[in-house]
């Protein structure tokens, strides 16, 4: 009877055991559409964030180049109405440098064609042989004449016409048969030009071309000029032009001057 009983049972058991596996096969298949849909539904979500996303991006980078084109068009104006005071001002500031280079250059020669002095009773080996005396080679590079013009100059970078121009008068009133007669009267033109006042500006500017070699010369007939196209007077103007054109036909500023006499045309 008990051996029956065993027998009956284990085929019952492994009959629920096997049924109960189906059931959590079943149960998992039904599962199985659940999670695919979750799926899906987070992919979506997904996608929906990273395209909201890029189109927050194409928004930021559409405001970014619409600021650029406008600062472009800012920039573009800002180009357009530079003022030929500003050009003006920008040829000074370059002239002074040239000007500056131009006396480096010279006081460079000075020293270089200076004849050698060899200071008596030195030794091979004990120091250089062939040398300067420094007073000497300071009175080259600085004289009276030279520290008033350079002080004059200063004066006149730092935008202060008025007392410029008394150095500058000062210096060849000082040093009538000096060597920067006509630098200073073309500073004292540059002056009078910078206030605005052309009327004034014109005699200095003719007093330069008075000094045969003056490297200035053809910088002040182009100012002559300026000056005269400043003050409206667009006749006289033309002629100084023309009389640039045949002073100086190989100075840098014709170009200018050809260019100013097509423009009054």
């Amino acid at each position: 009877m008990s051996r029956f009983k065993k027998n009956v049972t284990l085929p019952i058991f492994v009959c629920l055991a096997g049924c109960a596996s189906s059931i959590r096969q079943v149960e998992n298949e039904a599962l199985l559409p659940e999670i695919d849909v979750i799926q899906v539904k987070e992919n979506s979500d997904e996608a929906l964030k990273l395209a909201q996303e890029a189109k927050l991006d194409v928004d930021v980078l559409s405001t970014k180049i619409m600021d650029l084109d406008n600062r472009v068009v800012v920039l573009s104006e800002e180009i357009a109405s530079v003022s030929a005071a500003k050009i003006d001002e920008l040829e000074t500031r370059l002239a002074l440098l040239i000007e500056a280079f131009k006396d480096l250059q010279a006081q460079l020669k000075a020293l270089e064609a200076r004849p050698v002095q060899v200071v008596s009773g030195s030794k091979k080996g004990s120091g250089p042989d062939p040398t300067f005396s420094p007073s000497s080679a300071a009175s080259l590079i600085s004289s009276p004449e030279y520290d008033a013009y350079q002080n004059a100059l200063k004066v006149y970078n730092q935008r202060q016409y008025g007392k410029a121009i008394e150095l500058f008068n000062d210096v060849v009133k000082q040093f009538p048969a000096g060597q920067y007669g006509d630098n200073s009267y073309f500073w004292i033109g540059e002056s009078y030009y910078a206030q605005g006042d052309y009327a004034s500006a014109i005699p200095a500017y003719q007093k330069v071309i008075m000094y045969p070699h003056s490297p200035k010369g053809d910088d002040a007939q182009l100012k002559i000029a300026l000056s005269y196209l400043k003050m409206g007077q667009q006749g006289l103007a033309k002629e100084e032009l023309k009389r640039l054109l045949d002073r100086y036909p190989a100075s840098e500023f014709a170009p200018r001057a050809k260019k100013y006499l097509e423009e009054i045309k």
